[in-house]
């Protein structure tokens, strides 16, 4: 019996000076499952994009308008050099889940804070906070520096702020429902995560109940421009112009004091994003990680 192929890798080769956008296009065509970023072995400026998507009907299609964009980007750009470089890679459905899963380890965060998927055993040693995650095809799984870093800030703001007692937390694009789920491990007592995409927010759901903290931390697709309330935190691991462009919504829903975390960006964009809030928080701290940032601002 001929096994059925589901699945198709794309291995976008790009200098790192267009693999943010190119990151962003990818996942807005249909790699709703996240992209993967790997480093060339050739070239330390290239960097390697994987994107999954559907090997059906749509396929050639997808390839087809990532090349057009690619090649568009590079013209507005000026930049005569480069090329676009995709490689298919076909994937039976089985080896797709073996595969993604076994770049999925238990990881160690913070002193407290471990990230373990739901099919790993891990003996959880005195002092550990155990997130359990099945991250399906939502983005999210800790491995990556932008979501990580998230989690370093959450743990750090919660001790911080441990002596209000009611802690309330904002998650803006809540994929997996990981940083919403960590916060309340951790000891925030409410915490709202959104997406526009309905399948993360399932995931989210079913991975709450998983960690037994359905109902503290709550899922919806509303959009952060109709949220109401303040929250001592909000966090948005999202891209910087997406950021940028949702900057006021962001703003208005801190309480006085509060701090807002911003995640997904580059270093080299860290400078723009800092420049487009500073009007309307306080730059507090920036984390770095690999070619990453993480940028912490208080509201006065």
């Amino acid at each position: 019996m001929i096994e059925e192929i589901e699945w198709a890798e794309l291995s976008v080769s790009v200098r790192r000076q267009y693999a943010e956008a190119v990151a962003e296009f990818l996942i807005e065509e249909g790699s709703s499952n996240g992209i993967v970023e790997e480093k060339s072995p050739a070239d330390k400026n290239i960097a390697v994009l994987k994107a999954y998507i559907k090997n059906d009907a749509g396929r050639d299609g997808y390839v087809n308008r990532v090349v057009d964009y690619m090649a568009g980007l590079f013209a507005a750009a000026g930049d005569d050099e480069s090329r676009p470089e995709i490689a298919v890679n076909l994937i039976p459905d089985e080896d797709w889940n073996k595969k993604w899963k076994s770049f999925f380890q238990p990881l160690k965060i913070s002193d407290r804070i471990v990230i373990k998927p739901s099919w790993q055993n891990y003996h959880r040693l005195a002092g550990e906070i155990i997130v359990e995650l099945d991250p399906g095809m939502a983005f999210g799984t800790g491995t990556h520096p932008s979501t990580s870093m998230c989690l370093k800030v959450i743990d750090e703001l919660e001790r911080m702020l441990a002596s209000r007692g009611s802690l309330r937390m904002l998650d803006v694009g809540t994929g997996s429902g990981i940083l919403a789920i960590a916060a309340v491990k951790v000891g925030f007592t409410e915490v709202a995560g959104i997406d526009y995409d309905q399948i993360a927010i399932r995931v989210a759901q079913k991975n709450a109940e998983m960690n037994g903290v359905a109902g503290v931390a709550t899922f919806s697709t509303t959009p952060v421009r109709l949220m109401e309330g303040l929250y001592p935190v909000v966090v948005a691991n999202i891209l910087p112009h997406v950021l940028i462009h949702m900057k006021e919504h962001l703003v208005v829903r801190l309480e006085p004091g509060g701090y807002l975390v911003l995640s997904g960006i580059l270093i080299d964009k860290a400078a723009e994003v800092k420049s487009a809030f500073a009007a309307d928080v306080d730059f507090f701290k920036e984390l770095h990680e690999e070619q990453w940032a993480c940028l912490v601002f208080q509201k006065g």
